[in-house]
């Protein structure tokens, strides 16, 4: 989705989802939060309550995401910026 709003190209897409799963850890956070979430909502939550708890469980994983998401682009920026001595654009 993120792709398509910035109308990056689909390879590029792929690049940076790649970057941030490779160098950044973004899957294994995935699976480190969301396993155990899923184990507690479903085993100790209480019913009326699971909805509030993936609430507020997914709101700090936006940040994580968030998080991570912003490293690489940096990560990305500075590296394109060292290239070619001055700037380049990433997006097109």
């Amino acid at each position: 989705v993120k792709s398509v709003i910035f109308q990056y190209t689909v390879s590029e897409a792929l690049t940076r989802y790649k970057d941030d799963v490779m160098k950044n850890g973004l899957l294994l956070k995935y699976w480190s939060l969301w396993g155990p979430v899923q184990c507690m909502t479903f085993g100790v939550v209480p019913v009326h309550l699971r909805i509030a708890f993936i609430a507020v469980i997914s709101f700090f994983w936006l940040i994580i995401f968030s998080s991570v998401t912003a490293k690489g682009q940096k990560e990305r920026e500075l590296e394109c910026s060292l290239e070619d001595g001055v700037s380049c654009r990433i997006d097109g």
